[in-house]
């Protein structure tokens, strides 16, 4: 079930940081991924986390494909499921791991680059 109020702020969050008026399309895009992080049972803070990464995987894109066709969608998530779901999984699993997004990030480890690390969860800090 779908968290509207949750929905109603990522979906701003995300049109803010948008960085201009948003098309019908994007505004739609921008939309999907807010309604698809509230479907989960992330937390508030998880939440708005997640909108970050999206922010700073893909330009919260829902189509896009990276490091080399591994990973997809707005969270760019490796492996068939490129869902908000499976984003907060890896998320979590990175969390209680590392205490950290380091395995998120892809550092294959605990620990990595402070600056790639701060600018997934910040979306104002520039992209590493």
């Amino acid at each position: 079930m779908i968290n509207l109020a949750l929905a109603a702020h990522l979906f701003w969050c995300l049109v803010a940081w948008n960085h201009a008026a948003p098309t019908e399309a994007r505004r739609d895009d921008l939309s999907l991924i807010a309604q698809d992080i509230a479907s989960t049972d992330a937390t508030f803070e998880e939440a708005e986390t997640l909108v970050a990464i999206c922010k700073h995987e893909s330009e919260c894109r829902t189509k896009a494909v990276g490091d080399g066709g591994l990973s997809r969608g707005a969270f760019q998530v490796r492996g068939k499921d490129a869902s908000a779901k499976a984003a907060l999984s890896a998320m979590r699993w990175s969390m209680r791991a590392c205490k950290d997004l380091s395995l998120y990030a892809g550092f294959g480890r605990c620990g990595g680059d402070p600056a790639t690390l701060a600018s997934l969860v910040d979306p104002t800090l520039p992209r590493r």
